[in-house]
């Protein structure tokens, strides 16, 4: 019995570290405090968990970048990174690459559509800023 208790711990650790390891070809540049040599992003991971300081962390061939905030996630290409336990729920999402959205271009046989001209409450708008009245000129500073 005494000894059930302390596997239950290990078991529960060892399933939160497996849910906590970190998105690959993912980077969060920034924030470093430490860069330590790890043999693995487990490791890498490992040594956050264990750093009191630690609230990301990013691996990249043997090399564990601790670090003190939890920094915005960029792609790129053999870098493994996440986010501490410890650090506040909010920054704990994992990242998702954005979606391509499609762009859309004229085709050349289409007609170009003609320059928008300005609408007098455009005018109106323009004069209460302080910028050209209708005859071209600049209007003088107050007191003037």
């Amino acid at each position: 019995m005494r000894y059930l208790i302390p596997l239950a711990v290990l078991t529960v650790a060892q399933i939160g570290a497996a849910w906590a390891i970190g998105d690959n070809n993912v980077a969060r540049p920034g924030g470093s405090y430490a860069t330590v040599e790890a043999d693995t992003a487990v490791a890498c991971e490992r040594l956050c968990a264990d750093d009191t300081l630690c609230m990301a962390w990013s691996y990249q061939a043997n090399s564990c970048e601790l670090k003190a905030i939890v920094p915005a996630a960029t792609e790129r290409q053999g870098v493994t990174s996440g986010v501490s336990l410890r650090a506040p729920t909010s920054m704990r999402v994992r990242y998702e690459a954005p979606v391509a959205t499609p762009v859309i271009t004229a085709h050349e046989d289409e007609p170009a559509l003609p320059a928008a001209e300005a609408t007098p409450h455009q005018d109106i708008e323009l004069a209460l800023l302080g910028g050209p009245e209708p005859g071209g000129d600049l209007r003088g500073g107050l007191g003037n």
